[in-house]
């Protein structure tokens, strides 16, 4: 996304009375977020929801966040393609089983085509001039200088956020790179497929496919075989999301009795990675739990309404709604509480035999689902690093990745990978939290079955309750949809 000096004062200038506004306010105490976040954390959140509240087509939002704005500086790019197996009716076979068999039989979707999928290999060039031209080369050419700067076997297979309708590899090139740099290693970062246009699971098809391309490379890509527990799924937002649920797709297949998967020619055993490590998942897409509200004013983005319609809905294009319509940008209604789709609602039993996982997150709308999601995976028996952080919004630590907390971030978070793919991560469970504005950093630890106070009854019914209000608009919707069309054909 643009981030130039001009397109930075378009985005402040009409905004600077809430900005002195805001900032007065904090300095004496006097708002809500005075408490747990400084002038200009509370700021950027406000000026950033501002932003966010401001409704486009979709068209235009997705053109406007997948814009790449060019490689140049110590970030190294090679791009790749994953190219269309000859199994493809095999690897969709295996999804729809997958779903089947977490699902309750009433969930609907639509099957996906298997296309290519698009991928950047990213590193780090220490030493490199921060406007240094990207050379003119052949991309296998950019991975053999990639692979130069990297001295540490970590690849983190990384799935960008966005709400699964935006943003991009090229979007997040910074954070890539950078978890690259602090790993001596390298990012495979995914160009998965977008909703609307391609809803659920057209992006886990697409996760899989990477996931097997790093294990056994198509003919045609750069790379060697990369071994399983060298490999770490991460993510933030969206794309946390989609990390965790590959992870679940992996366990309910082998859970089904698969060992294999045939990719390419290839028999591909079902190896589970080394760890998964997201930052600020998004695992209830209904957004049902109560910090959606409670943590609103320390976020940027705005809670939905009682019945799930987002205030920041595009405005109606030839991409949204669809035809026929349905409640949800991502999924159908009928797919809201089901793990693939929202993680959350995974019983402990079906998260046993999972990797070691890590999570940060902030005091932000997601921070109950976020929460309940690590105690209900230590529950199910895995291990769980757990990093919460005082007054921070959502993904803080990319917005502000300069700030103390976000720096303690990101190191926490390249530890986790770079330790769990050289066999040495955490042996139990923890969960921490960092308090706010304390210098040195002041760290609490809590019992990781007491992070949240909410049941999973009361987890469960909240979900259920959302979707129900999702179905009941995404039927209304259809009604319509087909009256109008009786009516054009009249």
């Amino acid at each position: 996304m643009d981030d130039s000096p001009t397109a930075i004062l378009r985005v402040v200038l009409p905004r600077l009375p809430l900005i002195l506004k805001t900032a007065l306010f904090n300095a004496l105490s006097l708002s809500k977020n005075s408490s747990r976040q400084d002038v200009t954390t509370e700021v950027a959140v406000v000026v950033l929801r501002s932003v966010l509240q401001v409704r486009k087509p979709m068209r235009v939002l997705q053109k406007t966040t997948t814009r790449d704005p060019g490689i140049k500086g110590p970030i190294l790019i090679a791009k790749v393609s994953v190219p269309i197996s000859q199994e493809g009716d095999v690897l969709k076979d295996l999804l729809n089983r997958a779903i089947k068999e977490l699902g309750n039989g009433s969930e609907t979707y639509t099957p996906p085509e298997l296309t290519e999928v698009q991928a950047e290999w990213t590193g780090y060039k220490v030493g490199a001039a921060k406007n240094e031209p990207r050379p003119d080369l052949a991309e296998e050419d950019h991975y053999r200088i990639l692979m130069g700067s990297v001295s540490s076997p970590t690849t983190i297979l990384y799935f960008h956020g966005g709400a699964y309708f935006l943003l991009d590899p090229a979007s997040h090139r910074k954070t890539t790179s950078y978890l690259a740099k602090l790993t001596g290693g390298r990012c495979y970062s995914v160009r998965y497929r977008l909703a609307p246009q391609y809803p659920f699971p057209a992006q886990l098809l697409d996760a899989l496919m990477s996931y097997l391309s790093l294990l056994s490379p198509p003919p045609g890509m750069p790379h060697e075989p990369v071994a399983a527990h060298n490999i770490v799924f991460a993510g933030d937002s969206a794309g946390g999301n989609l990390a965790i649920a590959l992870l679940q797709l992996l366990l309910t297949l082998r859970r089904m009795g698969m060992t294999t998967i045939t990719f390419h020619g290839v028999e591909v055993p079902i190896h589970l990675p080394a760890g998964v490590a997201v930052n600020s998942p998004w695992v209830d897409i209904g957004r049902s739990m109560p910090s959606i509200n409670n943590n609103a004013h320390f976020d940027y983005l705005d809670p939905p309404s009682a019945v799930g319609i987002s205030k920041a809905e595009p405005t109606p294009d030839d991409l949204w709604p669809t035809s026929p319509p349905r409640a949800e940008i991502f999924c159908n209604a009928s797919m809201l509480v089901h793990p693939l789709t929202s993680p959350l609602s995974a019983a402990p039993e079906l998260l046993k035999g999972m990797p070691p996982v890590f999570m940060c997150l902030g005091n932000e709308g997601l921070e109950d689902e976020i929460t309940i999601l690590a105690r209900r995976m230590h529950q199910g028996g895995g291990t769980v690093s757990f990093m919460g952080y005082e007054g921070m919004p959502h993904c803080f630590a990319m917005v502000f990745p300069t700030a103390a907390m976000a720096k303690d971030c990101f190191q926490r978070w390249a530890k986790f990978c770079s330790d769990v793919s050289r066999g040495s991560g955490p042996s139990s469970s923890r969960a921490i939290w960092s308090e706010a504005f304390a210098n040195p950093p002041k760290f609490r630890e809590l019992e990781m079955d007491n992070i949240s106070k909410l049941t999973d009854s009361d987890v469960l019914d909240s979900m259920k309750e959302r979707q129900n209000y999702g179905i009941e608009r995404e039927q209304d919707a259809v009604k319509r949809w087909n009256e109008h069309r009786s009516r054009a054909k009249l």
